[in-house]
């Protein structure tokens, strides 16, 4: 649901940031959200309290009932020396940085592709952008619902697989199409499917930290978003020099498209029955 809300903010964005920018100007636009920025800066200042006796209106009853239930932490060293011997730990890693080419795409350069590859006008972009990552919503809501249904039912390996691998090369299919079909609404609607399809792997990528990580889940999540990072600041800069160097909005798409079936193939070779750490 994280995950969703973020697409969710996401489609929120060019709806309001396009309108405004149209008729404020980017100046007005930055000046504005940096405002709001620095206004929930502050009411989290005043609002959050690290510990719950610090919260104003607290009941004694309700202190009580937290204590009750708090378990204390332990502060415990993360082996990494045993954690990056491990295959299934690259291969989180590498299926991560691959796959995030895909939805780094969508983060920075899809509106200027459709402005600029596919001719699509200022007011265009409000829903064109928008409709992906609504798509992205229901991918991962359904990714989540899916992957513990088939989980359940089938075992990990099929339960989490399935989604994984099939989002992933279904979209690099649609990502593919996406690049090599002309046209304004066919584009749209490919990209938007793809974002969608993409973001049904999302759920499983994430419980799968938790299937092989356990209680050191939080470190190897953690590692792979990373990765993730990594690879999408290597995607946003190396789809600019494509452009450049093709004189085209299209061949990065094809690149991005093989980068995901890498990525499929490598979530394929991930058992997630197989603890990194065993208890």
């Amino acid at each position: 649901f994280i995950w969703a809300a973020s697409r969710f903010g996401g489609a929120l964005a060019p709806i309001t940031v396009i309108p405004m920018m149209a008729w404020l100007g980017w100046r007005v636009t930055f000046m504005a959200f940096g405002s709001l920025g620095i206004i929930w800066g502050l009411v989290w200042y005043l609002w959050y309290r690290d510990k719950p006796s610090e919260v104003k209106g607290i009941t004694q009853a309700e202190l009580s009932e937290i204590e009750e239930n708090q378990s204390r932490p332990v502060k415990e060293k993360v082996p990494w020396g045993i954690i990056t011997r491990s295959r299934q730990f690259w291969l989180i890693l590498s299926m991560y940085w691959f796959y995030v080419w895909g939805s780094w795409f969508f983060f920075s350069w899809f509106p200027t592709f459709l402005e600029r590859g596919r001719g699509f006008t200022k007011m265009e972009l409000t829903y064109a952008v928008a409709v992906p990552f609504l798509m992205g919503v229901i991918g991962n809501v359904a990714g989540g619902y899916l992957s513990d249904r088939l989980s359940k039912r089938y075992g990990l390996k099929i339960g989490r697989r399935v989604l994984g691998v099939g989002g992933l090369a279904v979209s690099s299919v649609l990502m593919f199409l996406g690049g090599f079909i002309p046209g304004k609404i066919q584009v749209f609607v490919l990209m938007s499917l793809c974002f969608g399809v993409m973001d049904l792997m999302l759920p499983s990528a994430w419980a799968i930290c938790l299937d092989v990580g356990k209680r050191y889940a939080g470190a190897i999540s953690g590692a792979m978003n990373t990765a993730g990072n990594l690879g999408g600041f290597v995607c946003a800069t190396v789809f600019g020099y494509l452009v450049q160097g093709t004189g085209n909005y299209n061949f990065p798409l094809y690149v991005i498209a093989g980068m995901l079936l890498i990525a499929a193939i490598l979530f394929l070779m991930i058992n997630p029955e197989k603890q990194i750490i065993k208890d």
